[in-house]
């Protein structure tokens, strides 16, 4: 069985300079040919990691200026840093991601409180045979059924076995699930395609998250969606994952980019894959 430590373990090498490669297996798809958003900041944590960051609790910040392709090796160029450490994908000297991995400080009180875990009761969205987040066809995919009403977007589940290492669940979960949920709530609140432009997790609580057994939940609201530019291309969404008990494990703030040349390539592939009453709710601006 293919595990995402595994996974990430083939993806991702740091040699002692600080320098590797980088070269995602095609398991850690979102469309076909291009790494998800939330596998890319999990390999880029992994990265930091290997190179002095830490297994506590920190903060991942990615931006990803051009999409990730499967299967192509890229190089990797890392340094550590004091608490933390920098990475970079380049390919043929441009830099198609890079990422800060730094500690958490104590987190602010507010961060303790139960965030929202969706609704009673919502929509089905569709999903991507081949993504790793909510894709059936995928053999390490974390087979997610997200849904949504008209206040947000959320999923709960019990992750497969291949999520586990040592006993519990891969931190890299917080990234893939968090991103999983945001890019659809970008997606919803502008009613186009789209990609994950940036993406910067807070994993609150590394030890619980590790030890989480039972069913853990990822949701987020429209309410605190908001464009970040005069065009509104950019969207900037708020997401947080909780333990079985509902405590805080991590949540991020996700940039989804949208608009039509994405629309053109990805709502063709959701339209028979949705119902037509939930499809229009989805995205009215193509019914």
């Amino acid at each position: 069985m293919t595990t995402i430590a595994a996974a990430l373990g083939r993806a991702v090498r740091v040699d002692g300079d600080g320098r590797g490669r980088f070269e995602a297996g095609v398991e850690l798809s979102s469309w076909p040919g291009i790494v998800h958003g939330g596998a890319l900041a999990a390999a880029l944590d992994e990265a930091g990691r290997r190179l002095g960051g830490g297994d506590g609790p920190r903060r991942v910040e990615a931006r990803l200026t051009a999409s990730v392709p499967i299967a192509s090796a890229l190089a990797l160029e890392g340094e550590a840093r004091e608490g933390g450490a920098a990475v970079s994908l380049v390919d043929r000297g441009q830099p198609l991601s890079m990422a800060t991995v730094a500690a958490l400080g104590a987190p602010a009180a507010e961060a303790h409180e139960p965030p929202w875990r969706g609704g009673a009761t919502g929509f089905a969205l569709p999903t991507s045979e081949t993504c790793l987040a909510c894709g059936a066809g995928n053999s390490l995919g974390l087979q997610l059924a997200l849904a949504f009403d008209d206040e947000g977007v959320w999923v709960r589940t019990i992750p497969r076995a291949a999520w586990r290492a040592d006993g519990g669940l891969h931190p890299a979960l917080a990234p893939v699930v968090l991103d999983e949920v945001a890019w659809w709530l970008g997606a919803l609140a502008m009613r186009e395609g789209g990609l994950t432009n940036r993406i910067a997790v807070e994993l609150l609580d590394p030890e619980a998250l590790v030890a989480a057994d039972g069913e853990i939940a990822a949701a987020g609201r429209f309410a605190d969606v908001v464009a970040v530019d005069r065009r509104k291309t950019f969207w900037r969404t708020a997401v947080a994952l909780t333990g079985p008990d509902g405590r805080p494990l991590a949540r991020a703030a996700i940039v989804f980019r949208g608009g039509a040349e994405y629309s053109e390539r990805q709502i063709p592939y959701f339209r028979p894959r949705t119902p037509p009453d939930v499809f229009r709710r989805m995205f009215p601006n193509h019914w």
